[in-house]
């Protein structure tokens, strides 16, 4: 990976190495390959999903009830098994959900935390990469004590789950505001 900035070339295989420990649950995107081409540009080969992002879909208003708790059993799924392997995701949003044929798919761990659990210390690539007390994440789906600048954890997730869920019941995001 030379020829990139280190910050980025850490966040980059910091998301590989978290999408390859989680890739073969069914709902969350499988990656095969990570590395560097010969011009030194980082890539990620990863399944190709057909169909279009949760954002995209919510465009067109909200998504029926069946269909909403069926992607969220999904989505709820793909966050327990990362969860329990120790890893936040942070950045849970409509974008970073796809709907493909088999159903809703987590991708973009970029800014997911991984917990040791060699020394049950968090660490994470995001820290290094923005500095200390630098908020990271999707405002409109961050959990107060989130924005508050305390540590992420599984419960903000769920609470971004909770944002998510009901931005697809009822077509608009749970808040609004003209400022973070």
């Amino acid at each position: 990976l030379e020829g990139i900035a280190p910050d980025s070339q850490r966040l980059f295989e910091s998301e590989a190495s978290v999408m390859a420990r989680l890739s073969n649950h069914p709902s969350i995107v499988s990656i095969f390959q990570a590395g560097a081409a010969a011009d030194g540009r980082p890539f990620l080969v990863m399944e190709l999903l057909e169909g279009g992002s949760l954002a995209s879909r919510l465009q067109k208003g909200p998504l029926p009830v069946g269909e909403s708790l069926k992607y969220a059993s999904q989505i709820a799924s793909a966050l327990d098994a990362a969860h329990k392997t120790g890893m936040t995701h942070r950045d849970l949003k409509p974008q970073n959900i796809v709907l493909s044929r088999t159903g809703a798919k987590l991708l973009d761990f970029g800014l997911a935390k991984i917990k040791s659990a060699s020394t049950a210390e968090d660490r994470t690539v995001t820290k290094a990469l923005t500095g200390e007390g630098v908020i990271v994440g999707t405002y409109q789906y961050m959990a107060p004590e989130t924005l508050a600048g305390k540590e992420a954890d599984a419960r903000a997730d769920i609470f971004a789950f909770g944002a998510v869920l009901y931005e697809m019941l009822t077509g608009d995001p749970p808040f609004t505001g003209s400022t973070a």
